[in-house]
Order: C-alpha cells, then structure tokens, then sequence
C-alpha cells in the first residue's frame, strides 16, 4: 500500500492509497476482461469510494501450434503488477492427514504447479502442517521459485512415523523471552581495554503456533490443534495485502468428527474457514486419499473462496483450472481515511454489467500499533523481517555485518561482527530492543540462533560493534542480524553469506582477515552463540580469537572513508603436516571494475601462536595508495616456500 503524509507506526489518521485485487467471471466461471474502471462500484464500510487508479492483469494461455505439447507451451509474462499486489501463493501439507502415496503426490502436484503455471512477478511459500512438529515454515514468500522447489523436494516426512528431528521454522504461540536486560562491563577482552557488555541469550528462536501438536495417537488432540494453528495463521495473514491463495494437499478431517452430534469441531472448523475468508486466503483444496468426496475440504473451500478438487491424480488439469482463476484480476484503488486502530473494514463491489460474478476481498484490518499485536503477529513479523525477500510489514533499515570464518576446528569456526551506529537506526532502537541472530543453511533449515534485549540508552558511544561466535558444520549459510523495537516494531536488518570449509588435512589455509582503522575507543557487546568456552566459567570472547584488538583502534565493517592511509590487518593462519613450515604474506588491491591490481606494502608487526588449532595469528600493517571511491577486492595471499603450497583470502572494501 502507498502512504502518504504517514509517519510509520504512529496513531494518527492518514491518507492511504488502498489497493484491491478483484476477480470477475460469467456464470460458467470464464474470466471477463474486458472491463474498465467505469464499470466497478465500490463500497468500504458502506460508503460508496472514488476509484482513482485501476489495472488489468490478464494471463492468458498462448494458441497451441498443432501437434505441438502442452508442456513446451509457456505462459507469456503478465503485466507490470504493483509490487504488493502480485498473486501468491502458499502451498500447504498436510502431513498428518495424509498416507505415504499422499505426500509424494502432493510433491509431484505442487512441482508441476511451479513448473508450469507459476510467473516470475508471482510469490510462493511452502508450509506443512506435521502432527509432531505443527505448522512449519519451509520458505516462506518468495520470488526464487529455485528455493520454493528445493523447500518442496526437502519435505520427506512420513505420516505416523516420528522424524529424527526438525530444523526448519516452526511457528510458536509465545515469543522466546530473554533471560535479562545488558549486563554490566564485565571487563577487558584479553589485552584491550576497549569496553564490552554481554548480552544474556535466550534460549534458540523457535517460531510455533501450537507449542506442542497434541499426542500423537489422539485424533481429537491433533485436529483441534490443527484447527487452532490455521486459524491462528489467517489471523497473521491479514497484513500481507492482495490475495494470498493456499492451495491444501490433504485427505481432510474424518467425517465422524466433524459432523458429529458434537458440534464443537465443526463450529472451530467453519470459524477457521471464515479467518481465512477475511483474511483474503482462499483455500483450493486438493484430495490426497481416495477419490471419494470430502466434505471438510468441500467445506473448508466454499466458505473460504477456494476450490474443492476430488482428486489429485488430476493435477495438471487441477493447475490449470486455479490457473485460470487466479490470473486474470483487476486492481482497484481508491483512497481512504485510515486510522492505526486495527479495526475492521467491510469492501464490497460491484459490476454494471449484467451476468457478472465478483469475487474480491472481503475486506481489511486498519494497521495497529506493534504493542497491540498478538503473539503470532509478533511472530509472522519477525520471520517476514528477517526471511521476507521484500518485508511487507515494514521496510527495515539496514546496517552492516561481516562474517568471519576463524579456525580450522568444528567449534567456535565463525563470528558475525557488525557495526550499529545508533543514530543512523535510531528508530528501530527503544527502552526495549529486541537482537536476534539467526544462521540458515542452504536447506532453510534455522541451524543456529539467539536472542536478547538490550537497552542502547545505557551505551555511552554511537558507534556499537556486536558479535556472535558460532560452532558450525562445514556448508554455505546465510547469516540474520536483526535488530526491533519492542514498544514500536520499527527494525533494521543486517545479512551476509558465508561458507565454512572442510578442515585440510594437511597444507596452508588463510582465514578472512579481521581489518582494523584508527579510530576512538570501540565499545562491542556479544550476544551469546553456540561457543567453545575455555572453562567452565569463562566464556570466548573476541579478543580469544583476535588477540591484537586496542583501545584505538575500531574493526572495519562497514565502507572505509577516502583518505585512510593505513589498515591493521589480523590474520589467522593454519599450517598442517608442514615441517619447519616458510611463509611468505602479500596484499593486493583490485579494482572494479577495470580489475588493475595493485600490490600493497605490508609490514608484520606481532605474531602469536594457537598451537591446540595449528594456527598463528598475524598482524599485519597495509599502507594504501589514494583511492578514488568505488568498489575493491582485498587479496591477501600466503606462499609457503618449502612446498610451493598457496592459500588466497578476498574481501570486498567499497570506499567512499
């Protein structure tokens, strides 16, 4: 939605461009495409709406050649959709519902789907609801259908048999609390004298609705908790504008308990279809068992808006047929007086033109201030902040964050640093500030996390450096900082990728280098990871791993301002099964994107020696040439004369 006049997360009343997605068909549910803005009425609250702005998005299937197959028939690009109003859709397992031929079906069903009716503007997610884990967050919306397909493929759990275990989001009905405010100075890091504060870490993040699915063998547990969590999910849908469109593979609920002479499922059931119709998530329903009629999938569809579908067996005619009702809408626009109160609008709209049927939202929830969210709001908000491609609650703020692999071992092999300057966030900083640092691998899965609060009032300096050190597997990982204000939700985000080798066996290995600048006295603050401690009582701090960190001395995270002349530069080097090993270090400079190479002039100014890791720990004076601003690749390369063996180490710099 475009806002003007609006200041984020404030009470008052604004102007809003409200934008709405409706579908219109003839009796025998055609699409009709031939309207224009003159033909719509349209009414919120009952009021009737100026329509200031209107689109067509018209997809339609390209003439077949003769002879020529359906699956070498590609839909043609759609038009220029607004950015929050393109279709998604969330694909959902039931998991628990389901038998073995049921759940690779539904695979085989949602793959073909992607492969041949979904468009590059079009978002997808991919869910599964497990009577062990409950509702699960393989990928949540995005525009990489590469990811959503792979989420899909990674889907092997087997009903009625326990998985080994589960990684991968779940969605939780309570936030994880943290265990206490910043703690005091707890003094030096090694050598430095610069200040430092730990943060107290919660337990890892764990997104879940339902805290515990139910006992497995008791039916009525399981179905009311599944109830519960759909419902819970429509409810935290409301906030992502446009239609959201589920498409269930299930073998839906047994027929005995919902339409027994006990009401109370069938009540909670037809309560949840109604969330999801005012939330905009029609459900198309897709049978996995059998094909004989299923009445709670019937059901759940009609008073959704989806479609009930008897067979999956059928599915590329099934991809067809939501195909063709999801494709072709309408966007309306008018703009409306909205007041930050979370409160209820009713839309209805109509068409001048007879033997016309209008399906479109029901309606829409004002926003509200983030202290009046739900604890599944707050939930979906801080997964859409920290997963979401384009966060439609918010667009955060950003910051900078580097991830640094330190050391050949299996523990305590990385640490994320990045630089707050508190007032370039200074909104997404409160009395209350939530920190959460989330690892992912190339599965999605969520191996790593932690969360804390802190108060940054009580920090004295502007400028705050924050790690984490971390114990991971060799892989690829994506790496989440995100930093929210709990009294008004405002966030700032900061990312990067990593990969964590395999250890060598033997030879030279260099590690990312942890660069230095002069600057004032710097003040870091930890938040406790999965970490190596050296004792019982004595955590690993920074200083453990990078012993040369000073009081004047600042770790570059961000961009390096023209003009710096001189770099600190501490190294790791790992050198195994090399005896009475030579080597030999140099720095380069490349630019980008004329790719001239320029040698650095660097002096060794301290070594020091891990010998339980076969590591030394370099420090390394570079003197940089003037440099004109723009983009530059670091390498750093170390020869070991004996062997001939090299090892090659790059960092991106960007000057300005």
């Amino acid at each position: 939605q475009a806002k003007k006049d609006q200041k984020a997360l404030q009470h008052e009343v604004t102007v809003t461009l409200k934008l709405v997605q409706v579908f219109v068909t003839d009796k025998k549910r055609n699409p009709i495409t031939d309207l224009t803005k003159d033909d719509f009425i349209l009414y919120d609250n009952g009021k009737l709406q100026t329509i200031t702005d209107f689109e067509k998005h018209i997809l339609t299937e390209p003439k077949k050649k003769i002879a020529e197959k359906l699956e070498e028939t590609k839909l043609p690009p759609s038009q220029k959709i607004p950015a929050r109003m393109n279709r998604k859709f969330i694909f959902l397992l039931d998991i628990d519902r389901n038998d073995a031929a049921g759940v690779g079906n539904s695979r085989k069903a949602a793959l073909h789907f992607l492969d041949t009716q979904v468009q590059p503007a079009d978002e997808v997610g991919v869910f599964s609801y497990s009577r062990y884990y409950g509702l699960t967050i393989h990928e949540y919306l995005t525009l990489d259908h590469k990811k959503a397909k792979e989420a899909i493929n990674r889907i092997e759990e087997i009903p009625g048999i326990r998985p080994r275990s589960s990684t991968e989001i779940t969605l939780g009905s309570e936030m994880a609390k943290a265990e206490g405010a910043i703690g005091g100075i707890k003094g030096k890091e090694g050598q430095s004298t610069s200040s430092k504060s730990e943060i107290p870490s919660s337990s890892p993040i764990n997104f879940r609705f339902v805290e515990n699915p139910g006992d497995p063998d008791n039916i009525e547990a399981r179905t009311s908790n599944y109830i519960q969590s759909i419902k819970e999910l429509s409810k935290a849908l409301r906030y992502i504008p446009g239609y959201k469109n589920i498409i269930l593979f299930s073998g839906g609920i047994p027929r005995p308990l919902l339409f027994s002479p006990y009401q109370k499922f069938r009540e909670d059931y037809e309560e949840m279809a109604q969330e999801l119709a005012t939330s905009s998530s029609p459900v198309y329903t897709v049978n996995t068992i059998g094909i004989k009629r299923d009445q709670s999938l019937e059901l759940l569809s009609k008073l959704s808006g989806g479609k009930y579908f008897y067979n999956i067996e059928n599915y590329k005619q099934i991809s067809e047929q939501i195909q063709n009702i999801t494709s072709n809408y309408y966007v309306l626009g008018y703009y409306i007086n909205e007041a930050w109160d979370g409160k209820y609008h009713k839309i209805k709209i109509k068409v001048n033109r007879k033997g016309c049927e209008v399906n479109a939202q029901q309606g829409y929830f004002n926003p509200k201030n983030f202290a009046e969210f739900t604890d599944i709001e707050k939930q979906l908000h801080l997964i859409d902040l920290a997963l979401g491609d384009n966060p439609y609650f918010q667009k955060p703020l950003n910051f900078p964050l580097i991830a640094l692999p330190c050391s050949p071992q299996k523990i305590s092999n990385l640490v994320l640093l990045s630089e707050i300057q508190l007032d370039k966030i200074e909104e997404a900083l409160g009395g209350k500030t939530e920190l959460v640092t989330i690892i992912i691998d190339k599965e999605n899965n969520i191996v790593s996390s932690s969360r804390g609060e802190i108060n940054f009032s009580l920090i004295p300096q502007n400028t705050i450096n924050h790690y984490t050190i971390f114990s991971l597997s060799p892989g690829q990982y994506e790496c989440r900082v995100i930093l929210r204000n709990l009294e008004t939700g405002k966030g700032a985000v900061a990312s990067t990728s990593v990969e964590i080798s395999e250890p060598i066996d033997s030879g030279i290995k260099l590690y990312q280098p942890l660069l230095l600048i002069s600057e004032k006295k710097p003040y870091f603050i930890k938040l406790a990871g999965e970490q190596k401690k050296k004792t019982k009582e004595e955590p690993l701090f920074l200083a453990d791993i990078y012993p040369f960190l000073t009081n004047i001395h600042s770790p570059l995270v961000g961009d390096l301002e023209q003009g710096v002349s001189t770099l600190l530069c501490v190294l790791r080097c790992s050198v195994v099964d090399i005896q009475e090993p030579e080597v030999d270090i140099s720095a380069y400079l490349i630019q980008h994107p004329s790719g001239e190479k320029i040698q650095l002039s660097s002096n060794l100014i301290s070594t020091k020696s891990k010998k339980d890791e076969e590591t030394d720990i370099l420090l390394i004076e570079l003197q940089l040439p003037e440099l004109k601003p723009g983009r530059y690749v670091l390498e750093i390369v170390a020869d070991e004369l004996s062997t001939k063996l090299k090892s090659k180490v790059t960092r991106t710099l960007k000057i300005r």
